[in-house]
Formats: C-alpha cells, sequence, structure tokens
C-alpha cells in the first residue's frame, strides 16, 4: 500500500522531532547529570532536546534501569566533549586514510550487545560504568545506521520508541526487553563510521557468475557515546 501525504508529512514530522536540534539546548543538565560521550536511556517518553527532566530516568551509580517488559524506551545520544559527528567522521578519515579510496557511505550507528544469551547464558562478565565496548564485529542485539549528512554538525540525536525509520522497536523493545530477566544488561553505543569496498578481498562467485566485492565497516574506537541499561 501507497504512503498517504498525509503519512509521508507525520513520519517527516516524527524524523524531525526526534534529530533536530534546537538553538537553545542541548541542555547542559544532561551533561552534568550523564556526562559527555553517554546515551541517556529514558522510560518515561521521549528525552527533550532543549529541556532535561530528571523523572524521566532510573539512573544510579553509571548505570540506567528499567523493568523487563517494558514498551516504551527512548535514547539520547550525549557526545565527547568539544565533539560533534562531524568531528568524529574527520578524526575516523584521519585515522583510517589509507581505506578512503575506496569509500562508498558513511553513516552514524547505533549498536547494543546482550551481556547474555537468549537462553540466559552469560555471555560478558558484568559491565559497570566506564566498561570497554564489545568488539563490533561480535553478535549484537540492535545495530542500525543513521543518514549522516543531516546530522553532522549536532552534538546530540535521539532514537525514539514510536519511531518505524529503526529496528530498535523491534531488536530492543519487542524482543530483548521481553526475554530479558532481572541483572541482564545491554551495552548501547553510538559512533560514526563509513562503508568501503575491499577490493583486495574480491573473488568470483560462480553462483552468481559474478565478480563480487565485499563490504567492509570501520568504525571509530575513539570518539562515541555509550551507556548501560539494567533489568530490575
Amino acid at each position: 500500500m501507497k504512503k498517504t501525504k498525509t503519512g509521508i508529512c507525520m513520519l517527516a514530522t516524527l524524523l524531525l522531532v526526534a534529530f533536530t536540534p534546537t538553538d537553545d539546548g542541548p541542555d547542559p543538565a544532561y551533561f552534568k547529570a550523564f556526562g559527555y560521550g553517554s546515551v541517556a536511556v529514558s522510560i518515561g517518553g521521549a528525552p527533550a532536546y532543549a529541556k532535561y527532566d530528571p523523572s524521566q530516568y532510573d539512573y544510579q551509580n553509571g548505570i540506567f534501569y528499567v523493568k523487563a517488559g517494558t514498551d516504551q524506551l527512548d535514547l539520547r545520544a550525549l557526545l565527547p566533549k568539544g565533539q560533534s559527528y562531524e568531528s568524529m567522521m574527520n578524526a575516523l578519515f584521519k585515522a583510517k586514510s589509507s581505506l578512503l579510496k575506496d569509500k562508498k557511505s558513511e553513516n552514524i550507528y547505533w549498536y547494543a550487545w546482550s551481556s547474555h544469551e537468549y537462553d540466559g547464558t552469560r555471555k560478558y562478565p558484568e559491565w559497570k560504568q566506564g566498561s570497554l565496548h564489545p568488539d563490533y564485529h561480535d553478535k549484537t542485539v540492535w545495530r542500525t545506521p543513521i543518514n549522516y549528512e543531516p546530522a553532522k554538525t549536532w552534538i546530540s540525536s535521539a532514537i525514539y520508541s514510536n519511531d518505524d525509520e529503526t529496528d530498535f522497536r523491534t531488536d530492543v523493545i519487542n524482543t530483548w526487553l521481553k526475554m530479558a530477566k532481572p541483572g541482564m544488561q545491554l551495552y548501547i553505543l553510538n559512533t560514526v563510521g563509513f562503508q568501503r569496498w575491499v577490493k583486495e578481498a574480491s573473488y568470483w562467485d560462480y553462483g552468481q557468475g559474478k565478480q563480487v566485492t565485499p563490504l567492509e565497516f570501520v568504525l571509530s574506537d575513539e570518539h562515541f557515546a555509550s551507556c548501560i541499561l539494567q533489568i530490575k
């Protein structure tokens, strides 16, 4: 079914609300409460850019808490001090300059890893504030790219539970939160990266009858925002 003009306008409005900064924000109270380079996890509605509301958060000793099975969870990334997505990307370009000639595209990325497998087996030791994030190549609960161009000058952006443009609701709210038990944790990360054609690994695919060049994701390990979410 084709979207109506009204439906398209509503979707555009949601995206603007989630990702467009205002001139008088973000509220400095966010950084005072959670620090730079963090992701604020709201259990009380969409976290506004220009107004921090402490009642939206259950935050203790560097960890956000949520009840299993909740159907609303919203995120706001607060980038490292002095950084924008553009400065983070430029730093990555400088560090990985030898890979840029085969660059395909750049994006902002969201990742989330679970401390446990879905069968309840612990996968990682308990995370605490300041814990290193898992390897990007490890299995994730959630991974989604966000368009870089409209957001490159920003120092904060958000993912809302009613945003159909990402898999956040499907992968985190409707899947992980439904199976998670008390004590289980989610490591959530927001960073920048680019895709490149790995021409040196190009091969002939007999099934497709053509030469195939794989893609590689190159992501920043130096500049990112992150947090730990734990089930109460």
